[in-house]
């Protein structure tokens, strides 16, 4: 498995999948690795529960305890402002990867975890000001280290709140050269839920932006808000590259686990992958994108020949049409010839660019 973290759509399945735990009561915390926590959290009517944090990376439910002897400093902390606090809100901000869990003891306070780049655990009392941070940062336009009062980074995109129009606007206006890419990259869903936007609607992935109609917009509309209610109630759904939050059109599953937690449970983020394991992970890629781009290809050949066997099969009606447009240029241009033969019924759509 080389997944390496977590995506917006995915934090977002998460954050839905962790709201039991709202209410729940922290009574340990463990720094098991440089960049790992342990939060131990008593859940009314659900128990000992321990939610791994890895910022940058991953935050899931765990069965593993794994608690080293010697807490770190930073653990200690947090120990210190966190032991015996009220979980009261955890929710993602906008559609960032960046969580926000607010906590309540004598004092309110909130932990801010960033998803992004390298990743980072922030404590923050109510005010916004940092009490204790993971990993000092400094940024162009924030610095991230005790004393300071915390910013949240700059907000883009929000795929979940998007309109239809907004939605438009963003893929029309991309400058990518692919409507997979646009969606990855401008709307912000990431490659895996990019390109099954494009496999559930049988939509081109490699149609420039700019030519989406209408209507495939709208497809493309609904189906990320069919997404969004997929995720209200994740899977756990492990495939050989990646782990999902429901199941993935095309792919072969390998597990299926009942929540998304327990999926990614399945994950050794500290396992060292050696060097020949990583050229056959990477020679496996190389050729799973062969053979899909080798199944494109058999589509549009079998395409290809329906529509040849049909136009062979209406020839002179084509060719009869070919004729009267050939006769029409000699005196109309091709935006005349265009409105002339919208008139004819039966001809749905003319392209006059191919």
């Amino acid at each position: 498995m080389v997944k390496k973290n977590l995506t917006s759509l995915e934090l977002a399945a998460m954050t839905n999948e962790l709201q039991f735990l709202v209410r729940g009561k922290i009574s340990q915390i463990y720094h098991q690795d440089k960049k790992e926590l342990l939060f131990q959290i008593h859940v009314p009517g659900e128990g000992k529960v321990f939610l791994k944090v890895t910022p940058g990376k991953f935050i899931y439910i765990t069965e593993k305890k794994n608690a080293p002897l010697k807490p770190s400093g930073f653990c200690m902390q947090l120990r210190k402002y966190l032991d015996g606090a009220f979980i009261k809100k955890i929710e993602q901000r906008g559609s960032e990867r960046v969580l926000v869990v607010e906590l309540e003891k004598k004092e309110k306070y909130s932990l801010v975890l960033e998803m992004f780049s390298k990743g980072n655990l922030i404590l923050m009392d109510e005010k916004g000001k940092i009490i204790t941070v993971l990993e000092w940062q400094i940024w162009k336009d924030r610095t991230v280290k005790p004393g300071e009062k915390y910013i949240f980074p700059e907000e883009g995109v929000d795929w979940r709140n998007l309109d239809l129009k907004g939605l438009g606007k963003v893929i029309r206006g991309s400058g990518k050269k692919s409507l997979a890419i646009a969606l990855a990259m401008d709307v912000r869903l990431g490659g895996v839920y990019a390109e099954e936007v494009c496999k559930v609607l049988g939509l081109d992935k490699e149609i420039p932006p700019k030519d989406v109609s209408d209507d495939q917009l709208e497809l493309v509309f609904d189906t990320i808000k069919q997404f969004l209610k997929k995720i209200e109630k994740p899977m756990g759904c492990v495939y050989e590259e990646e782990i999902a939050p429901f199941l993935l059109m095309g792919r072969e599953l390998k597990e299926e686990r009942q929540s998304y937690s327990g999926a990614l449970d399945t994950l050794k983020p500290a396992e060292v992958v050696s060097p020949q394991e990583k050229k056959i992970q990477w020679m496996k890629g190389i050729i799973k994108k062969q053979e899909e781009t080798m199944d494109g290809f058999k589509v549009k050949i079998e395409e290809n020949a329906e529509k040849g066997e049909w136009i062979y099969n209406h020839y002179s009606r084509l060719q009869k049409l070919l004729e009267l447009i050939e006769e029409m240029k000699k005196e109309k241009s091709w935006e005349e010839i265009k409105k002339e033969l919208k008139k004819e019924k039966k001809i749905k759509q003319i392209n006059l660019k191919e």
